[in-house]
């Protein structure tokens, strides 16, 4: 099975908020090693600001800054703590086996 996508929407190394979240992230991704796949999405990007405009699309209106998304899915519009983030993302992965 392929990792779950794990995605950060943030407008890049300025906003730090946007570099919490990142680093939320990375902190929790330690314990998934393979099951979790972690993206920056840095909208300042070419390549990920046509990323962005297609999650935006997704969800009927702009992502707020920073946003955590599972597999495209918005799951947090703000910074989790790791229990938080990792009950997210094990309930994802279970999800998904049990698809």
């Amino acid at each position: 099975m392929k990792p779950l996508l794990v995605e950060i929407v943030s407008e890049g190394p300025h906003c730090v908020p946007c570099e919490y979240a990142i680093a939320a992230v990375e902190y929790v991704a330690e314990w998934y090693r393979n099951r979790i796949e972690v993206r920056v999405v840095e909208t300042k990007r070419p390549r990920d600001a046509a990323r962005y405009l297609e999650l935006c699309k997704i969800h009927g209106g702009i992502l707020p800054m920073p946003s955590i998304l599972f597999a495209g899915r918005l799951v947090f519009d703000a910074i989790p703590g790791p229990e938080e983030l990792c009950g997210a993302i094990d309930a994802a992965l279970l999800d998904r086996e049990e698809r």
